[in-house]
């Protein structure tokens, strides 16, 4: 492990234990702020056929540190802040990104609307049932062909007797929010769920356009297209789900040639008692079935998480990513470690 690299995890981890309790016992008035960190320290072999030896070695990584700034107008208006940072392993500090940066608008629970970078309905909805966000991302982010937030308008909402309609839209650059950029046109975002009880829920997801990558002279050759499904069942003790995407030209807007991938993920998770708790997921993925269609990207996950307490979740865990071609083993990486969502 990289003496560094755990040095200033630590140092993090200190500094926001300290700033939690300090928040904690001032009075902020209309005006709140708030931490949420996720980080790991795991060992990762990597398994390249071929290549002569294996990488492998264990290390120390701030995943997220997120510090959440909310300060409210009035009634309806409010503003939110969230800031981005991660320390990644073998890579020397740091990224930082304004990841959500909007003013809110609460008219109604049928209508709420925010101007600025906010969360894209589809990542969001997929989180919120899936429970374990902290140790993996969810099925698009990995296959890459998802944005988590996005600058532009967006318009959220609940409908029906009990609010078990839900919808969310938004018009945004397609750039995302690490790089952001405005191509020749919007890109356009759509959501919509239905909660058939109170522990259930399906939805219905698409994404159309450029990507904001029909910039500095790149002529958007191909529009990206997202299509995404998702049944999820959530209570006290167990959540079981599954989600499928089919997506066509997400990374080859401006490539001559077309491209398509689709895939799918399932999980589930058992509560044991009120602070320990078992999950296991799987995705399969095929990444390109037009220019490479025996490809297969396959991901899995198992652990078991303690709830020490109401701010801190900590999960051991094991992780496999195996990608093949035509049956042949490209590349195998399999990590264990524990993996820990710190909140104030």
């Amino acid at each position: 492990m990289k003496a560094r690299q755990f040095g200033a995890v630590a140092t993090a981890v200190l500094a926001l234990v300290m700033a939690g309790v300090a928040w904690a016992d001032e009075p902020v008035g209309e005006t709140s702020v708030g931490t949420k960190l996720f980080l790991d320290v795991s060992h990762l072999d990597h398994d390249l056929p071929g290549a002569g030896a294996d990488a492998s070695g264990s290390s120390a990584d701030l995943k997220r540190f997120f510090i959440d700034v909310d300060h409210r107008f009035s009634k309806v208006w409010s503003a939110h802040l969230t800031t981005d940072i991660n320390w990644l392993r073998d890579q020397d500090p740091t990224d930082l990104w304004v990841r959500h940066a909007y003013v809110q608008g609460s008219f109604s629970k049928a209508l709420t609307l925010r101007l600025g970078a906010a969360p894209m309905p589809w990542q969001a909805l997929v989180n919120k049932w899936y429970g374990y966000r902290y140790v993996e991302t969810d099925l698009t982010m990995r296959a890459k062909v998802g944005n988590v937030a996005d600058w532009g308008v967006h318009a959220l909402g609940t409908l029906g007797a009990g609010g078990r309609v839900g919808y969310a839209a938004s018009v945004v650059t397609g750039a995302g929010y690490k790089k952001p950029r405005l191509g020749n046109g919007p890109d356009v975002s759509a959501r919509l769920s239905f909660r058939p009880t109170a522990h259930t829920v399906l939805g219905l997801g698409g994404y159309r356009g450029t990507l904001g990558q029909d910039t500095g002279g790149h002529e958007a050759r191909h529009t990206a297209q997202r299509w995404s499904l998702m049944a999820a069942y959530a209570d006290r003790f167990w959540r079981v789900g599954a989600q499928y995407f089919r997506a066509s030209d997400w990374s080859r807007v401006p490539s001559p040639q077309g491209d398509r991938s689709h895939g799918w993920s399932a999980w589930i998770s058992r509560q044991l008692t009120p602070m320990v708790s078992l999950f296991a997921r799987h995705d399969h993925v095929e990444p390109s079935g037009w220019l490479d269609p025996e490809r297969r990207d396959r991901y899995s996950n198992a652990g078991v998480e303690w709830r020490a307490r109401t701010w801190l979740r900590v999960a051991a865990v094991w992780k496999r990513t195996r990608l093949t071609d035509d049956g042949e083993q490209l590349g195998t990486d399999n990590e264990a470690g524990l993996w820990a969502q710190v909140t104030f």
